[in-house]
């Protein structure tokens, strides 16, 4: 099982420097504010570093400390984009103030012994999830995001809407955007994560219907120490939906997560 990234449907990844920290939030952060269509003809984007990052919650319901998590992001002219997290796509637009285009991203396995909690889950495959994502400027200092994934092991379809804002800046390389949004998930989906039976050794019988996964507000703080270095720091808060809250394993519905990485850009 891994535990470096919960199953909590995140609608806004913890890293800007990330292509995506999660991967269904990479149509948020996909160019992190560079647009393929504006780099030279073969020339590439690339971030590597490292991030301090946690969660008052993993997706068995426990507590969780920091984790150091390397960082790599890549993006070529063409608009092809991967991240060392798992997640790879292509801005297909042509249109300046539009994004979208296919998405193709890791999905974490999970299975029953893996923890107490999660005795009567069902088990978790981790195959690829395939889907698209899309995003609209309203301005230079809003942009409204979306993306469609379907998820291979449970057979069923998530997304997320969101909305950035990014506020006046109060001081020279400096940038803090707000965000906030929706994640919503197919009844398959919902099943596989967060159903539970007694007869395998669950606490009781569960099943959830599809609906809304989560609910999503951050804060982001970019910080160019230089042209070349870049200080990215974010807390982001989720509120689960009724039916991953009501799930006998998960015992927090509201949970935090923060991080903070240091990039160097080629």
């Amino acid at each position: 099982m891994n535990k470096f990234a919960p199953r909590f449907f995140p609608c806004f990844s913890p890293l800007l420097l990330l292509l995506a920290a999660c991967g269904p939030a990479l149509a948020e952060e996909a160019s992190t504010g560079t647009s393929a269509l504006m780099m030279p003809d073969g020339s590439r984007d690339m971030y590597v570093g490292a991030a301090l990052t946690g969660s008052s919650a993993a997706d068995d319901g426990a507590s969780r400390g920091a984790v150091l998590r390397p960082l790599l992001q890549v993006q070529w002219s063409n608009g092809l984009f991967v991240s060392a997290s798992g997640v790879a796509g292509m801005h297909l637009s042509a249109t300046p103030g539009v994004e979208y285009g296919p998405l193709l991203a890791a999905s974490n396995a999970r299975a029953p012994e893996d923890s107490r909690r999660l005795r009567g889950t069902r088990r978790i495959k981790g195959s690829p999830d395939v889907g698209g994502f899309y995003g609209y400027y309203l301005g230079d200092q809003a942009r409204v995001t979306a993306n469609l994934m379907h998820d291979t092991s449970a057979h069923g379809w998530r997304g997320q809407l969101g909305l950035q804002k990014t506020l006046p800046s109060l001081a020279a390389h400096h940038t803090v955007t707000l965000s906030a949004g929706v994640s919503l998930a197919s009844g398959a989906v919902m099943d596989e994560l967060y159903a539970v039976s007694a007869a395998a050794g669950g606490a009781r019988d569960y099943r959830p219907t599809g609906g809304v996964a989560s609910v999503d507000m951050g804060v982001n703080w970019n910080w160019a120490l230089s042209s070349k270095w870049l200080l990215n720091s974010a807390v982001t808060g989720t509120r689960l939906g009724n039916g991953p809250a009501h799930s006998p394993f998960i015992e927090r519905r509201n949970v935090i997560t923060w991080s903070s990485g240091l990039g160097y850009r080629f």
